[in-house]
C-alpha cells in the first residue's frame, strides 16, 4: 500500500487548495480582536514561527513527501456582516466555545462591523510530491 493510505502512488503529487478568510480593513481587524479577545485569543490556523500555512508544516515533515511547495492565489471580496458571522461559525475556534459564548461572541462583532465587510480570501495551494 502506497503513501496516504493507498490514495496515492509513489511519483504522484498530493494538493490541497484554501485558506484564511481575513478582514481587509486594520481598524476593523482590530475592533473585532478586541471583542474577541475575552473569548478568544486566536482564530488563526498559523501557528506563530511558522511561514507556512497548514498542511506545508506537516507535508515537510513527513517522509511521505518531498518537493513540498506553497503557492498563493489573491482574492478579495466584499460581503455582508452577516455573511461574514456566519463565515466565522464554521471555524473550529469559535466551535469550541459554549454556544452562549459564541451567540455573545457574534452579536460583539455585528455591533463592531461596517454593514459591508471587505475580505482578503486568498487561496493558498499546497503540491507535494509523493515519495513512497
Amino acid at each position: 500500500m502506497g503513501a496516504a493510505g493507498g490514495m496515492l502512488e509513489a511519483g504522484g503529487v498530493f494538493a490541497c487548495f484554501g485558506g484564511p478568510v481575513d478582514l481587509a480593513d486594520p481598524a476593523v481587524d482590530e475592533a473585532v480582536r478586541a471583542v474577541r479577545a475575552p473569548f478568544l485569543e486566536s482564530d488563526d490556523v498559523t501557528l506563530p514561527g511558522q511561514t507556512d500555512q497548514w498542511p506545508g508544516p506537516e507535508l515537510r515533515e513527513s517522509e511521505r513527501f518531498t518537493d513540498v511547495r506553497q503557492a498563493v492565489i489573491e482574492r478579495r471580496w466584499a460581503v455582508s456582516a452577516d455573511y461574514y458571522v456566519g463565515h466565522l461559525s464554521t471555524i473550529s475556534a469559535y466551535l469550541e466555545l459554549p454556544v452562549e459564548q459564541q451567540e455573545q461572541l457574534y452579536d460583539a462583532i455585528l455591533r463592531v462591523v461596517p454593514e459591508t465587510v471587505e475580505l482578503t480570501a486568498d487561496v493558498v495551494v499546497h503540491l507535494a510530491r509523493v515519495s513512497r
